[in-house]
């Protein structure tokens, strides 16, 4: 599994970090991957509500706004994307 971060502030893009995990369970695999993430952008981790589980399933992607995160960020929003693995 894969994933793409990006941190956005205003309309522009002010950081963002990808990851990988082969991990077998896919829960384990995309909790592998945003700790990669966390750590690299030093972020806390954002609580995780059924809305962002929801959405990564559905359309592969979800945004989390800073009211999300128990301690204060410095972008407006970050989004949390599959990548596809190409064969």
């Amino acid at each position: 599994m894969r994933i793409w971060v990006t941190l956005h502030k205003g309309h522009k893009i002010v950081a963002r970090a990808d990851a990988s995990s082969r991990k077998a369970d896919p829960a384990l695999a995309l909790m592998d991957c945003l700790e990669q993430v966390y750590k690299y952008l030093d972020l806390a981790e954002p609580v995780w509500v059924s809305k962002h589980a929801r959405e990564l399933s559905q359309f592969g992607r979800t945004k989390f706004l800073p009211s999300d995160f128990l301690e204060p960020v410095k972008f407006d929003w970050m989004e949390v994307e599959y990548i596809t693995e190409n064969p």
